[in-house]
């Protein structure tokens, strides 16, 4: 204990240096909008460095799940560029048609850091506005739904997870079509609830739950998971399900960020109706 006295007296000066200039540090960027953005922007760049080294050296461990899981999405894939295809012409005669385009476009990220223990979980991910990221975009996986990108900078971005409070998913039991808003109340990181479906729906214990298409996020029929419980509580006119995920949001590795080509058009169009 005397040594370390002995220590402060001899060495205070500069502790004390150190310790104002870290508070001029933080009085300065609390107090200036430029040097906040400036310190934010850095921050992620080099956290979002920092979560990839430890990522790729923790994945060597995952190889054998990696490879079960691309086996799996070979698969999936087939389908899912099935579903992306959008009629120009319609043709009655044949399933493909040379005129037809492609409505989604599927960019492939690795998860560099996740959570799942807090209210609002996030998702670091590394692809960023560098390689056409933009707020807004669906993400998903082989299993599933993933989560919504919120923040993004040159070479990471942000995604909020479906185990965030905040978001919330146009949903639909597949295959009756009724559909509903899918969300998180933060108890169990395998439940989510969908709310909305009215109480003369016919529903049963392991329906599937797929998302409606009716968001420019996600396309239709991505899968989400099955109704584990449902009831309807007096004076309610829907239905209250819990829905129990398809997705091991803990186990995330892989996962392929959704740019819908027509959001826009869709998007304006609706925007231009909307007081009609």
């Amino acid at each position: 204990m005397r040594n370390l006295f002995l220590l402060f007296i001899k060495y205070g000066h500069i502790f004390l240096f150190i310790f104002l200039e870290f508070l001029c540090f933080i009085l300065i960027i609390r107090n200036n909008r430029s040097q906040q953005e400036i310190y934010l922007n850095s921050a992620n760049i080099v956290t979002g460095s920092i979560y990839d080294r430890v990522d790729k050296m923790s994945a060597y461990f995952k190889l054998d799940r990696v490879a079960d899981s691309l086996a799996n999405e070979n698969a999936r894939l087939r389908k899912l560029l099935y579903n992306s295809e959008y009629q120009s012409v319609t043709n009655l005669d044949s399933l493909y048609n040379q005129d037809s385009l492609f409505q989604y476009a599927y960019l492939v990220g690795k998860v560099v850091n996740n959570s799942i223990n807090l209210n609002n979980n996030k998702i670091t991910i590394n692809k960023g506005s560098n390689h056409g990221v933009k707020p807004r975009m669906g993400v998903i996986d082989q299993n599933g739904v993933v989560g919504i990108i919120k923040d993004v900078r040159k070479n990471y971005s942000i995604a909020v997870s479906l185990l965030h409070r905040q978001v919330r998913i146009s949903a639909s039991i597949h295959p009756q079509g009724y559909f509903g808003s899918l969300a998180w109340k933060g108890d169990d990181p395998t439940i989510v609830q969908l709310e909305d479906i009215p109480k003369h729906a016919i529903i049963a214990i392991g329906d599937t739950i797929v998302t409606s298409g009716y968001s420019s996020k996600f396309p239709e029929k991505i899968s989400i998971g099955k109704i584990d419980s449902f009831w309807l509580e007096q004076g309610f006119n829907s239905y209250t399900i819990d829905v129990k995920l398809s997705n091991d949001l803990s186990r995330l590795d892989y996962v392929y960020i959704i740019s819908d080509n027509f959001k826009n058009e869709k998007e304006e169009l609706e925007q231009a109706t909307k007081n009609e």
